[in-house]
C-alpha cells in the first residue's frame, strides 16, 4: 500500500556542504514499527523504488508522484513535505553510499530503505535552500501598457515573457542568486536579438525590481 504523501528527513551537511541533488531508495523491509505499536503487513512493498528530485522538488513513489513542498534545512537535517502533507519520515541512520533510512507512513506503517544520493558539488546547501525561497511564478506591475512573467524554477531555470504593444518577447535561460540579487542569464539560442543577455533584478521583502530608468516590480503569486 502507498500513501500519497508525506514529510521526509534526511541527513545534510553544512551550510557549505554541497547541495543534495537527488534520492533513490529502494525498499528492502516492509513494515519496521515504530516501538510499542502494532503493524499492519505489506509485505509487497519489498523492492519498490522511491525517488526525490531535489533540483525540481518532484518525487515518484510507486504509485504515485508529485511535488516536494515545504523544504528545510536545519542543523544538519533536510525536512519536506510530499503531496498532500501525510506525515512521512524519512531519516538518515546510517553511514556510507548507500545507507539505510526509513520511510513512516502513519504510526503504524515504516518501510526500510536503502537510499543513494546525488550531490552538485558547484551548489551549496546554501545556495540550494535560497534558490528554492525565491523560486515560484512572478508578475510585472509598475509598467504602463507592459505586462510580463518571469517563471523561476527551483532547478536554477527561468523562463521570462514580456509583452508591449505588439510586440511579444521571451528568454529562456539560468538564473542564480548574486548578493542581494536574482541574475537572470539568457541561455545560447535565445535568438539573435534576444530582450537581454543578463537581466539583474533586486530582492526587496520576497519581490524582485527592476533597476534603471524603466522601474517595475515582480511580486510573486501563489
Amino acid at each position: 500500500m502507498m500513501v500519497a504523501a508525506g514529510s521526509i528527513i534526511c541527513a545534510a551537511g553544512a551550510a557549505a556542504s554541497p547541495s543534495v541533488v537527488s534520492l533513490q531508495c529502494e525498499v528492502v523491509k516492509s513494515p519496521a514499527c515504530v516501538e510499542a505499536k502494532a503493524c499492519r503487513s505489506a509485505d509487497g512493498d519489498v523492492g519498490q523504488s522511491y525517488s526525490f528530485d531535489l533540483a525540481a522538488m518532484t518525487y515518484q513513489a510507486p504509485h504515485d508522484r508529485g511535488a516536494i513542498t515545504e523544504l528545510q534545512t536545519k542543523k544538519g537535517f533536510m525536512t519536506f513535505q510530499l503531496g498532500d502533507g501525510s506525515f512521512y519520515v524519512h531519516k538518515d541512520v546510517g553511514e556510507g553510499d548507500p545507507f539505510t533510512s526509513y520511510l513512516y507512513g502513519s504510526p503504524h506503517e515504516m518501510r526500510k530503505l536503502q537510499c543513494t544520493a546525488r550531490y552538485d558539488p558547484m551548489v551549496t546547501e546554501a545556495d540550494a535552500e535560497e534558490r528554492r525561497r525565491l523560486a515560484g511564478h512572478y508578475y510585472l506591475s509598475g509598467v504602463m501598457e507592459t505586462a510580463s512573467e518571469l517563471l523561476l524554477r527551483p532547478d536554477g531555470r527561468f523562463a521570462w515573457i514580456m509583452s508591449y504593444g505588439a510586440v511579444d518577447q521571451e528568454v529562456q535561460g539560468k538564473w542564480r542568486v548574486d548578493g542581494g540579487a536574482v541574475l537572470l542569464e539568457a541561455q545560447p539560442g535565445s535568438g539573435a536579438s534576444p530582450a537581454f543577455r543578463q537581466l539583474r533584478l533586486r530582492i526587496d521583502h520576497g519581490s524582485l525590481l527592476l533597476n534603471g530608468a524603466v522601474r517595475g516590480r515582480y511580486d510573486r503569486h501563489p
